[in-house]
């Protein structure tokens, strides 16, 4: 387990961040620790298993460091009777690096999902023995199609969702025009970016696809902003962001004060030494957040996206319970969320 490395889940045991799931044959690799959260805990919501998910830090695939833990991850993997397939989940990998292990997938003897974000899956496609996979939905969707099963997954907003997201549009101002995300996991800030980029919106961050869109201080959002507040730049001397909602909570604070602000976007990671209430420890920012912007006459709209299992000891249908009786959109993936926020984006 590399540099960054958070989570790991080897033979049903989880390591670091891990969700309680069930075991299965599905292998997973991920060179981004929320991801390999968000992968494995989709597998087992839709009844499925995980052999063994190994974490490599985020940094594993960058040319720095060539891959190192992915690569002996793969070669585990392959010889693993357990294991019938196999999906890579990263953070954007580096191009040399990259290459190098599309080389390695198409020498392994089962199949590959690859869901590399920043990456086109265009780009990729026809390597051998890789099916590509855009996002982490899609890539579990891939998965469990490649082990020869049917899923209904719920990817798409339901006409419910749009009647929702419709009638929080109506409330906001005429002002109002911005999204501000303020997110634990560094994978959902990397999707996140990617998938409002796919829609035309240009997104500013702390840690950005494109570096031209890099914030100029981390602590300032302007226009669009996605910030990851794990990243190792707010956490010198301090817990984690999905330990502690300090940050997050002061993060939220200042936001709500620009009136520009329509959309204010949050994930929930649970699992074991998670934060055992994260919703708990933001609820009282939230509420205050959207008491400002009912005084001034208008609404901000709360989208969130909870990362987790029935198992977990944090209380998935409790933590959901609470966002949801605060007037929150509760969204059970990152790309669901974001399909809520790009819809809003876009009809405004």
């Amino acid at each position: 387990m590399g540099l960054d490395c958070g989570t790991s889940l080897l033979n049903g045991m989880g390591i670091g961040f891990a969700n309680v799931v069930r075991k299965g044959s599905i292998g997973a690799i991920g060179a981004a620790g929320t991801g390999l959260q968000e992968f494995t805990s989709q597998v087992h919501n839709l009844g499925f298993g995980i052999s063994h998910a190994i974490g490599t830090g985020s940094h594993d695939l960058s040319d720095i460091i060539g891959g190192l833990t992915a690569f002996s991850a793969l070669e585990a993997l392959q010889k693993d009777n357990k294991t019938k397939v196999v999906t890579f989940i990263s953070k954007p990998p580096g191009t040399k690096t990259l290459e190098q292990l599309l080389q390695r997938i198409s020498s392994c003897d089962k199949p590959v999902i690859g869901c590399f974000l920043g990456v086109d899956p265009e780009a990729i496609f026809g390597r051998k023995n890789l099916i590509p996979a855009n996002t982490i939905d899609e890539a579990v969707r891939l998965e469990i199609y490649t082990t020869g099963s049917s899923i209904q997954q719920q990817s798409d907003l339901s006409q419910d969702d749009l009647n929702a997201l419709a009638d929080e549009r109506a409330t906001w101002s005429s002002e109002q025009k911005n999204l501000r995300g303020i997110l634990a996991g560094g994978t959902f800030c990397y999707q996140s970016q990617q998938i409002l980029r796919k829609a035309g919106i240009t997104v500013y961050s702390n840690s950005p696809l494109d570096p031209k869109y890099k914030l100029a201080h981390p602590y300032k959002s302007i226009r669009h902003t996605i910030v990851d507040i794990g990243d190792e730049y707010y956490m010198v001397g301090k817990p984690h962001s999905m330990i502690d909602g300090t940050m997050r909570r002061r993060r939220i604070t200042t936001e709500c004060l620009d009136l520009e602000v329509a959309i204010l976007y949050l994930d929930f990671i649970l699992g074991y030494n998670d934060s055992m209430d994260p919703v708990g420890e933001l609820i009282e920012a939230i509420d205050e957040a959207k008491r400002v912007n009912k005084q001034r006459g208008w609404s901000l709209t709360v989208i969130t996206s909870i990362c987790g299992t029935e198992g977990d000891p944090q209380d998935l249908p409790f933590q959901a319970k609470m966002l949801r009786e605060a007037g929150v959109l509760v969204y059970g993936s990152n790309v669901r969320a974001m399909s809520a926020c790009r819809w809003l984006l876009v009809k405004g």
